[in-house]
């Protein structure tokens, strides 16, 4: 007997298949069959397919949808062998009590008898495979009511020498909230067990208003009061998703193929017209659609003929047909043994999902499916039929075909681009369990609840947040198989147990995808980037199995909304296994980010934040009515938690204007002074609330913000990427964030509404940033944005200016606060070696011995660890997030480091020799140079790269004229275009400066002011990502140039870096073939800016000055070449004069 759940609407979800015999399996077919099998059973209750839905209608939709429809009968169930008693002495107590006093002697709740599940084991009561119980039974067992009656004295039990007692069976099935109550065989015969009786009935009364339930749909069978809405909405789905279970099992074990025609003869115990049919004729669709995508030619379809009765006296089993007694209402009994030539089908004793789901994945070999753009149409039918959206998104398509194609995948789709769907088709769509790794709680909750709301509900999420029982019950659910894929939170795959879970799923089922949801945060270059990621991939790849080519099987999918260059870069290295890179073929992004149903606007608050918000808010509630209904909602974005730019504080200011219309999320728990009264001073700082209570706060405000209980929520950017709430039409930014990219990232969430919808056609999103320049610090400014501020130059900045900085200075601040001097992390590295290293062995760091010597926490830890990882003097380590990291040490050679440290660093600048430059780093041992090259490298990578970001974002915002240009230039950061691909190309190959020119005379035409707006735009991103990229400098110096903004620090400074590169490292050849051609295209600059160009080039190449005069008829630029010849002549003059006067 096989068990099954499934279900299309709200009945009994249980059901069996009685003598199937499974000894064959249909291999060709199998990965097809499994997929649609899983596909069925996605959900508990599930959405019919299109064709089903045009036979049947919307069910899913109608108002009774969620209305339970129980099946039960008054019948009393046959039961032939399986109540056991003493046949040689044909004394059968047992029998006697389900057959004679239930029916009898138990008035009101003798419905029972069709419910109580005879001598079944304690381990299926329980779910749980306890080895002490393996073979135990019960006598009559009541789900509906948590029963075990047992009937005690019975010769079989007796004699059972491996039977546990029944004090300890009493006690287990106790501790899962299971009553037992015992009747003697001696009360039985001699007419005492009234009184038991009596306790049964008074037990049952508790469950009285569940029993009720099931005594009515009795009575509604019994007086055929069903009602033809029922049969078509309730009973006909549950019997058509029942029966197409039972043809994939049938396909599955080659009792029917597609080579021949399909015949059944059927015993229908309930008349409901054509299930069988319908069945079908949908899963034939379901089956060939699939086979098609897989196959890339039709399915050949069978004949089919039905032969059914609903007559149990016309039935007879045939030879030439598969011969079905198919039931909804009759509950399983041991009476298909004595047909064994007929398959029967069930109705289960367990009714509640969450009691029993018997639903697992089916798994097998994972299906490549080669996908190309003809397939796009077979492909939007899965995605109609699961998802209910007729037609992908733009972007969305390449990013899946590219996951079908068994390819490590990165996908770049603008927030609000549908990149969840990117993930979820893909994973239904493979024979296999999936898991997504998502680095924020909130967005976890929100994709499991969009997920549910389209009815695919065997999915699941693992957090902190959930009881420690009902965490431990999910794993375990995950590790048997039971969710077509779970959300899980990377600090998860940094403990050992939870890696020996996934072994053991890999071991037995198969794994398709590894989904990194908000894909950046595993980059130390990000916005945002997670410690938690650190090692996420390469334990991934770890677990994976391998293929023959030692691929891991297992293949990424990464998305988000936005990566910078440095950021994609590190996930395709984070992505390469054993590869230098990813290609980038596998990355797959949108040629065009705008948002049109974005507007931008940008307002120079003077300071005054807070008043600016607030008129804002004032202005949007009388003329658009925000605030006062609940149609359209607003997100605050704060640069923090606490103080007066916090979310807290903002929040609380906000709600004594709009009283219960605003809240607050953020991703620490805020803080508030403590005062000694008596002294009038501030004390100390204490959290507001508990863990707990703040773990609840977060989903309580979550929640209520996505069903409209707060019109308002001011937040940070902890409030998830990618939450899915449709009404939010409005986004202010209490401050610059730290670069464009989180500004899209946090603006997207606005206009997330379908564009699709002829409603939303016309719906415009309103995204302000409130911005306060830095009026009277000019000057630090610009030292700050200087190309080769260091970071700790950047820090005495910051100090410098303290807290009377404004926007900039605030993200400045928020940014070193977070970081190390180097000589810091030096000192923790060489520390950690110097107490912990052992060569090739575990060793147990435990926080409080590392906090005792070297005087830091966990976070800074395991940060050190990773950098030891990079260095490969650590090869792993794990943590139970309670006292200790276990760390996997290898080893100190010399060699084994400088290689290490070498293969890291040339990922990310593939010309530096990094044998040659350790060599110059003043410190001692290679081990220390090593440490502190890696260090100096990241810091000074990442503080240049978060400040050229910043200044990016500044300078747009100090720039701003109007949404739609502000608008252009973001398109022009973000979009993949043919000129993006020769920036990188640019970058990557420092001497290929024929790539240069030809960026600036695109198509032989030298660009106009627009085009030159655009490139400068759209470099920017990549000078964000490469500090010291010559190619890049200047093409960024020479557009600056022509844009008349050359004394920006993006202009001359690189340009004349370029310069100087170009006279050190190239060749005479080269340097005169490089000079000819700048000169050329110098052409087409104004004279001024001729003026500007020629001064540069002669800064470095003095002798070109009169040329580039003439070339250019620019003869004043020789003015002061002339003076100083002339002053010259004259010093020469007046010492001939004094030679000659001597004479």
């Amino acid at each position: 007997m096989k068990k099954y759940t499934a279900n299309y609407t709200y009945t009994n979800p249980n059901f069996v298949i009685q003598n199937l015999v499974t000894n064959q399996t249909n291999a060709e077919l199998l990965q097809t069959l499994y997929v649609v099998k899983n596909i069925l059973q996605r959900g508990f209750p599930t959405t019919l397919s299109k064709y089903l839905q045009s036979q049947l209608g919307e069910i899913h939709k109608l108002d009774n949808f969620e209305e339970r429809f129980l099946f039960a009968t008054n019948q009393t169930p046959i039961w032939n062998d399986t109540i056991k008693g003493d046949k040689d002495n044909n004394h059968y107590p047992a029998k006697d009590f389900f057959e004679r006093i239930i029916p009898n002697e138990f008035g009101d709740f003798s419905f029972i008898q069709s419910l109580l599940i005879p001598e079944i084991e304690i381990n299926e009561i329980t779910g749980e495979d306890d080895k002490n119980f393996i073979n135990q039974q019960v006598d009559f067992y009541l789900p509906q009511a948590k029963l075990v009656i047992e009937i005690d004295g019975q010769q079989h039990k007796i004699d059972e020498v491996t039977r546990v007692s029944d004090n300890t069976r009493d006690n287990y099935l106790a501790s899962k909230g299971i009553t037992t109550i015992r009747i003697t065989t001696r009360e039985l015969q001699n007419g005492t067990y009234t009184e038991k009786v009596e306790t049964i009935l008074k037990y049952l009364e508790r469950y009285d208003k569940l029993l009720d339930f099931y005594k009515n749909a009795c009575r509604k069978i019994e007086e055929n009061r069903l009602r033809e809405e029922e049969i078509k909405t309730k009973l006909l789905p549950t019997a058509i998703i029942r029966f197409q279970i039972l043809l994939i099992e049938l396909l599955t074990h080659k009792y029917l193929t597609f080579d021949e025609d399909w015949n059944f003869n059927i015993l229908a115990h309930e008349d409901l017209p054509d299930f069988a049919e319908l069945a079908i004729k949908d899963l034939i669709i379901w089956i060939d659609k699939l086979w098609q995508l897989k196959n890339k030619q039709e399915l050949k379809k069978p004949n089919f003929n039905i032969a059914i009765t609903n007559d149990k006296t016309k039935f007879q089993p045939i030879t030439q047909a598969i011969n079905i007694d198919f039931s909804l209402f009759k509950r399983y009994t041991d009476e298909n043994k004595i047909n064994e030539d007929v398959i029967f089908v069930r109705t289960d004793y367990f009714d509640i999902v969450k009691d029993k789901n018997y639903f697992r994945v089916s798994t097998t070999e994972l299906i490549n499916y080669n996908i190309t753009d003809e397939d796009k149409t077979i492909l939007e039918f899965f995605l109609d039929n699961i998802f209910d959206k007729p037609s992908f998104r733009e972007g969305q398509f390449p990013i899946i075909s590219n996951a079908l194609n068994r390819k490590d995948t990165i996908g770049l789709l603008p927030t609000g681009g549908g990149k969840s769907l990117c993930y979820q088709l893909p994973c239904l769509l493979q024979p296999s369990i999936n898991f997504v790794v998502c680095p924020i709680k909130s967005l976890m909750y929100d994709q499991n609840d969009n997920l549910v709301k389209t009815l695919v509900t065997n999915v699941s999420f693992i957090t902190s947040d959930l009881e420690k029982d009902e965490r431990r019950e999910i794993e375990t659910n995950f590790e048997q198989g039971r969710y077509l894929f779970v959300w899980i939170s990377p600090e998860k795959f940094q403990i050992p147990s939870f890696r020996e879970k996934i072994n053991a799923l890999v071991a037995n089922f198969s794994i398709a995808y590894a989904v990194v949801d908000e894909v950046h945060c595993l980059s130390e270059w990000g916005h945002d980037f997670r410690t938690s990621y650190l090692n996420l991939a390469k334990t991934i790849d770890k677990l994976s199995p391998k293929d023959e080519n030692g691929e891991g099987k297992i293949k990424f999918i990464g998305l988000t909304a936005t990566a910078s260059v440095n950021v994609l870069k590190d996930i395709k290295i984070e992505f390469s296994r054993q590869k230098q890179r990813l290609e980038d073929e596998n990355i797959k992004s949108l040629l065009d980010y705008s948002r049109k149903e974005l507007q931008f606007e940008v307002i120079n608050d003077k300071g005054n934040k807070r008043q600016q918000l607030q008129n804002l808010i004032e202005e949007l509630k009388n003329t658009e009515n925000f605030i006062e209904t609940t149609e359209k909602a607003g997100l605050v974005f704060t640069p923090n938690v606490n103080g007066a730019y916090g979310c807290y504080q903002v929040s609380n200011i906000l709600n004594t204007l709009y009283q219960n219309k605003v809240s607050w999320f953020s991703g620490d728990i805020p803080k508030r002074d403590v005062y000694d009264e008596k002294a009038g001073k501030k004390i100390r700082t204490e959290p507001i609330m508990n863990r707990d209570e703040f773990n609840k706060h977060k989903q309580k405000v979550q929640k209520d913000f996505k069903e409209n209980k707060y019109q308002l929520l001011v937040a940070t950017k902890a409030f998830g990427m990618g939450i899915d709430k449709q009404n939010i039409f409005y986004t202010f930014h209490y401050g610059l964030p730290s670069s464009v990219e989180a500004l899209y990232q946090e603006a997207g969430r606005a206009g997330r509404w379908d564009k699709r919808k002829k409603e939303n056609k016309n719906k415009i999103g309103k995204c302000y940033v409130l911005h306060s320049p830095e009026t009277h610090d000019q000057e630090r400014v610009e030292r700050l944005f200087h190309k080769d501020t260091t970071f700790s130059e950047m820090k005495a900045i910051s100090d410098e200016v303290g807290f009377g900085g404004r926007d900039i200075f605030k993200q400045v601040f928020l940014f070193v606060q977070g970081q190390n001097d180097i000589e810091k992390d030096f000192e923790i590295i060489l520390g950690i070696i110097k107490n912990y290293f052992k060569e090739k062995s575990k060793v147990r760091i435990f926080w409080n011995d590392a906090y005792s010597k070297l005087k830091i926490k966990s976070d800074v830890l395991q940060k050190a660890i990773y950098r030891l990882s990079l260095l490969g003097i650590i090869s792993d380590w794990t943590t139970n997030f309670i006292d200790h990291f276990e760390v996997q040490f290898k080893s100190l050679n010399e060699n084994h480091i400088i290689k290490n440290i070498s293969d890291y660093i040339t990922k990310y600048e593939p010309n530096t020799d990094v044998k040659k430059d350790l060599q110059n780093v003043p410190q001692n041992s290679v081990l220390e140079k090593a440490v502190w090259y890696l260090l100096n490298w990241t810091f000074e990578n990442i503080a240049y790269s978060r400040k050229q970001s910043l200044k990016t974002l500044s300078d747009w915002c100090s720039e701003f004229e109007n949404s739609e240009s502000f608008k252009r230039r973001i398109d022009s950061y973000f979009i993949f275009s043919e000129t993006t691909f020769v920036f990188q190309h640019i970058a990557e190959n420092q001497k290929d400066y024929e790539r240069w020119f030809e960026v600036l005379t695109s198509n032989n035409q030298f660009p106009n002011k627009t085009e030159f707006e655009k490139l400068k735009d759209s470099i920017s991103r990549f000078l964000e990502s490469y500090r010291n990229s010559v190619g890049l400098n200047f093409v960024s110096g020479f557009v600056r140039l022509a844009l008349d903004e050359y004394e920006d620090s993006d202009g001359k400074e690189r340009f004349e870096s370029t310069l100087s590169n170009v006279k050190e490292t190239f060749t005479q050849e080269q340097q005169e073939d490089f000079l000819n051609r700048l000169k050329v295209l110098g052409k087409h600059l104004t004279e001024e800016q001729k003026m500007e160009l020629s001064q540069s080039i002669s800064r470095y190449y003095p002798e070109m000055l009169e040329g580039l005069a003439e070339y250019y008829d620019l003869a004043y630029l020789l003015n002061d070449v002339y003076a100083e010849k002339l002053k010259k002549m004259k010093t020469l003059n007046r010492k001939l004069y004094e030679q000659l006067a001597k004479i």
